[in-house]
Formats: C-alpha cells, sequence, structure tokens
C-alpha cells in the first residue's frame, strides 16, 4: 500500500484548514473540509479557497473521487458544493449531523426550507 500525499491549505480568516488527500499511485483523490470564503462585513461569498484546492488538483491530474467534512461547521461555509459541481465528486458527512442541522434550525430561527434529513450530502458515514 502506498502512502498518501496530503497538502494542506489555510484559511486565515477562519483559522480552518482543508486537505486534499491522494494516492500516488492511483491518483485518486479526496477533498476534506472545503471552506467558501465570506466577507464578514457584508456576507458576500467567493471561491478563492477553492480554487486554489482546484489548481492543485488539476496541476497534479488527480481524480477525486470524495468530498468529506470531518464536522459540521459553525465557523464556516462549505465549498464541497462548488466543488462538487467543478468535479463531479460527490459530498459524504457524518450521519450523526442531522441531530446538529435540527438543533441549529432552531437556534438561528432558519426557514422552514432548511433541510435537516441529509439531503443536502450525497453520503453519510458513520
Amino acid at each position: 500500500m502506498t502512502n498518501p500525499i496530503v497538502k494542506a491549505f489555510h484559511d486565515s480568516a477562519t483559522g480552518s484548514w482543508q486537505y486534499v488527500f491522494h494516492d500516488p499511485r492511483t491518483r485518486t483523490a479526496a477533498i476534506v473540509d472545503p471552506v467558501l470564503d465570506q466577507d464578514p462585513n457584508t456576507g458576500d461569498t467567493a471561491t478563492r479557497n477553492a480554487d486554489k484546492i482546484l489548481a492543485c488538483v488539476e496541476a497534479a491530474k488527480l481524480d477525486v473521487r470524495w468530498i468529506p467534512h470531518t464536522h459540521p461547521h459553525a465557523d464556516h461555509f462549505s465549498a464541497a458544493p462548488h466543488l462538487k459541481e467543478r468535479l463531479g465528486a460527490p459530498i459524504a458527512i457524518d450521519e450523526r449531523v442531522a441531530g446538529g442541522q435540527v438543533l441549529w434550525k432552531k437556534l438561528c430561527d432558519l426557514p422552514e426550507s432548511f433541510p435537516t434529513d441529509g439531503s443536502q450530502w450525497d453520503r453519510w458515514t458513520t
């Protein structure tokens, strides 16, 4: 078995780390915990973090198979939907996040349309 290559990306605005893991033999990869940029003053979002990751993936000619989240992120939005759109890789998260989504929906007075059934992810993990 080949040791994976890990490339870390830091988002200084949130102090978050994002990772690209790949097998150097097969070039299959995963992008873990991608951050969507957000301006705290205006709420505007951007894909600068995701674009750096995409550039890395493209330069290394990687085949991204998964975009997993290690946990729900209360400090930033996820760039996973943007990366999924660009790469076609499914998004995964632990199935226990559904309980947290129900809580956040109530605490943040999110709209009724905010999903708490896991439909915003492609796969639950355990």
